[in-house]
């Protein structure tokens, strides 16, 4: 199903539900285990025989504000991903608090790499499909690679980051929030390789994809 169709559906079931469900990109062609609401979604691929620390995620929503995703579940002291569109363009970047509040950029081994033909800005919705290399981490930020689920954070404010062509801008706080129950298995993909060669770094702005 096309996201632009899922995005204009009723969707408070799912919203309560808070699972993820199988959702290929149309552009792409890139198959996610995904959780979809009205204005957010994000979503996961990890490769057939997930044992190392990479996965493809696809992240973004409707409007000018801005999506997130915590990789560990709650917000404070997990990896988190914070993502808005700007223009034609989707910024992102990782973040990491110990505090509720506007959480600063993170650095670390982890990094990401935008999927060309999986990140756009049209008039139903914006997405930001990347390669997050060493994002799976075993200091108990981020879910585990031997996990078969995983609760992942999600947050979406419709305000826009205070610098949207800044990729570091503080953000406003969210106006919803939640956790959401992954199936790692049905997240697995045997075109894990080939989607992955798809990610190039862009030369751009920071995180500019």
């Amino acid at each position: 199903m096309k996201l632009s169709s899922l995005l204009s559906l009723s969707l408070p079931l799912l919203a309560t539900a808070q699972t993820a469900a199988p959702y290929t990109d149309a552009k792409s062609g890139i198959t996610f285990n995904a959780y979809v609401t009205s204005n957010y979604f994000f979503g996961l691929a990890l490769p057939e025989n997930a044992t190392g620390s990479d996965f493809i995620g696809t992240i973004g929503g409707k409007g000018t504000g801005w999506s997130g995703a915590s990789l560990g579940g709650q917000m404070r002291n997990k990896l988190l991903v914070l993502s808005w569109p700007n223009a034609q363009a989707v910024l992102s970047s990782f973040r990491k608090t110990a505090q509720y509040g506007s959480p600063a950029v993170a650095t670390g081994t982890f990094t990401q790499t935008p999927i060309a033909n999986g990140t756009y800005v049209n008039s139903t919705h914006w997405t930001y499909t990347f390669l997050c290399s060493n994002c799976i981490q075993t200091d108990g930020t981020t879910f585990k690679s031997s996990d078969t689920t995983a609760s992942i954070g999600f947050a979406f404010s419709a305000t826009a980051p205070t610098q949207k062509t800044n990729a570091g801008s503080a953000v406003s706080k969210h106006t919803s929030q939640g956790l959401v129950t992954f199936d790692l298995t049905k997240a697995k993909n045997a075109n894990f390789a080939t989607w992955k060669s798809w990610a190039a770094p862009k030369v751009a702005r920071g995180f500019e994809a």
